[in-house]
């Protein structure tokens, strides 16, 4: 008994801790994140060099968008084979995938910064580049179906709205 007594002697009344205030701070380029019909990456690059914050923040940025559009395809391609019948699906789930996979590459190897801006120096001597990239699905699926138009079968056999449909579902809507 008398031990809880100096137990709860001992530890004195409760103190409040001042609580500070929460600073916010917008990324530079966050705001162009969320737009539909889009598929865009934001990243940032630190280094002491200019060229090498730039680099990483493309590398990064270019990393992102390829695992987006990469799940957004599958996803499309998956949707797309479900509303074939079985037969048609086998055949036109391998063909989209060579050719969504080939374009893909193409994609992303001639995708070109929406926003670059730096910032400079900071404290511990370090450059910041905030990076945006963008891929259309518009432009993806046109690319695509110029990749297929080898014979007039193939863009019969194809729906272009409906890939187009779910493709866009796929990008506004991901998992």
């Amino acid at each position: 008994m008398v031990l809880a007594a100096m137990l709860l002697i001992s530890c004195g009344p409760a103190k409040k801790v001042a609580q500070k205030p929460v600073k916010t701070y917008v990324q530079p380029g966050s705001h162009l994140l969320n737009q539909p019909g889009v598929l865009r990456a934001w990243a940032v690059g630190v280094s002491d060099s200019e060229m090498t914050a730039k680099k990483k923040a493309l590398a990064s940025a270019s990393s992102q968008l390829a695992q987006m559009l990469n799940t957004a395809v599958k996803t499309t391609i998956e949707d797309y084979c479900v509303s074939l019948s079985a037969g048609e699906a086998a055949i036109s789930k391998e063909y989209l995938s060579q050719k969504s996979s080939l374009v893909s590459e193409q994609m992303l190897v001639g995708v070109v910064p929406i926003f670059d801006e730096w910032e400079p120096k900071d404290a511990e001597g370090m450059y910041r580049n905030y990076v945006v990239l963008e891929i259309s699905a518009q432009d993806f699926i046109k690319s695509l179906f110029e990749s297929m138009a080898e014979t007039e079968a193939t863009k019969a056999t194809l729906d272009k709205d409906l890939l187009n449909e779910l493709f866009l579902k796929a990008i506004n809507n991901p998992l």
